[in-house]
């Protein structure tokens, strides 16, 4: 099977073969794929971590060559860069690192910055940095960058940081992890999944503290939250009902 991957530092990844579908995520440089079909302008693709599906324009990828030291690592708040003979790419946080050096399509890319090895040891020292990084992003649909992002694309970032891989959507985030059942037993960093009138899982966010959550909701904003859900100070009412507590390490 051939592999492929995104020779930018993030493009849009559709609902169907056009610019003007939905916008279902996106893809960072670097991020491996399998084509699933080929069409005139975009290609419906696979992605290798997440399995996610979605169509991709055409000049926006490249087959792919990895060599070098094979790491997990990612792109840490610092940024870092790809640079070939051609071009140079800005990296953004979160984007991974699989080795020293990437060969995509003709370019061969070697990555120059700011580079973590993934851990969860540090989350003290790292969480509030995370905070503080991504606080007022704005949210945008199927964004997972600092310059735009959804309530999951959040959550996933936020755990990649250390290195614990989460699916893409929110109620698929919710189908793993431990119950928290009550609470006072909340410990930073557990997810907090919310569910519309229809039951369905909708929207997730990061809890700071037992009452006090990070989320992604016309932009990435900290709000405190009861057994009901979220309150909205800036609203006076609450914007989320809660439905339930995930912890993943």
């Amino acid at each position: 099977m051939d592999i492929s991957a995104c020779n930018l530092n993030i493009v849009p990844l559709r609902a169907e073969a056009s610019h003007r579908s939905e916008m279902v995520s996106q893809v960072l440089f670097g991020e491996q794929f399998e084509i699933l079909e080929e069409g005139s302008d975009f290609t419906k693709i696979k992605l290798s971590d997440t399995k996610y599906v979605g169509w991709i324009q055409n000049n926006q990828f490249g087959s792919l060559v990895l060599s070098g030291v094979k790491t997990d690592s990612i792109v840490d708040l610092g940024g870092a860069n790809a640079i070939s003979a051609a071009k140079t790419i800005n990296l953004l946080h979160g984007t991974t690192v699989t080795g020293n050096s990437i060969t995509i399509g003709q370019d061969t890319y070697i990555i120059e910055g700011a580079i973590r090895e993934t851990n969860i040891g540090d989350f003290n020292k790292e969480f509030p940095k995370l905070i503080q990084h991504y606080k007022d992003t704005p949210y945008m649909w199927g964004g997972r960058s600092r310059y735009g992002i959804d309530c999951s694309g959040f959550s996933q970032l936020i755990y990649k940081h250390f290195g614990i891989a989460l699916l893409r959507d929110a109620y698929q985030q919710a189908e793993s992890g431990q119950s928290v059942d009550f609470l006072p037993e909340i410990l930073p960093g557990d997810l907090a999944f919310f569910d519309n009138e229809a039951g369905k899982i909708t929207h997730v966010g990061v809890m700071i503290d037992h009452e006090t959550i990070i989320h992604a909701a016309g932009r990435v904003r900290i709000d405190k939250m009861d057994n009901q859900g979220i309150f909205n100070t800036e609203l006076n009412r609450y914007t989320h009902n809660l439905r339930i507590v995930k912890r993943y390490f």
